[in-house]
């Protein structure tokens, strides 16, 4: 057995492993959440949910950071909670939430190395020309090399006929 192998082991026979999508309020969002729960429909795997604030721009202002902390946690909460109740009633799945700060690069890496079973970052493209956003410009250059997991470009303009196909060409209504 080769030691690639040996990195999926213990895994129940038909789980179809973890796909990453990252909660951002961008308007390709609804395209990655998608391909991702499609995707984890047809190999029966589960969907994670990433939502991180970047605290970089804070100045250390004693009570005042602590209550705008506190206030950007709770949006994230709401935030996180819309979604995951979006894609349990939208596609029968439960999927696994993260709510993280810091360096949004950073905990995006953090969250893919803990999770044994992540298969892949799903992240949809800007629907504008010419720019494909800043995760995408990232993890498709120099920061590819921090991922032990592939990286799914969905284009932003798919709509979910699209993917439907892309995902399960075979499949006849």
């Amino acid at each position: 057995m080769s030691k690639e192998s040996k990195a999926f082991t213990g895994t129940r026979r038909g789980d179809g492993g973890t796909y990453l999508i990252i909660a951002d309020k961008s308007d390709e969002f609804d395209v990655a959440m998608h391909y991702a729960c499609a995707l984890a429909q047809t190999r029966r795997g589960h969907v994670a949910v990433a939502h991180i604030t970047d605290l970089e721009d804070f100045v250390h202002w004693g009570k005042v950071e602590a209550m705008m902390r506190n206030d950007l946690r709770a949006e994230a909460e709401r935030e996180i909670w819309q979604i995951a109740k979006t894609i349990n009633e939208t596609y029968g799945l439960m999927p696994s939430l993260y709510i993280r700060e810091g360096k949004v690069l950073d905990r995006i890496v953090e969250i893919i190395e803990e999770e044994r079973l992540m298969r892949s970052l799903i992240l949809a493209s800007s629907k504008n020309n010419g720019n494909p956003g800043p995760l995408i410009s990232y993890f498709t250059n120099k920061g590819i090399s921090r991922l032990r997991v592939p990286v799914v470009i969905v284009p932003g303009h798919f709509d979910k006929e699209q993917i439907e196909a892309v995902i399960n060409p075979l499949h006849l209504d």
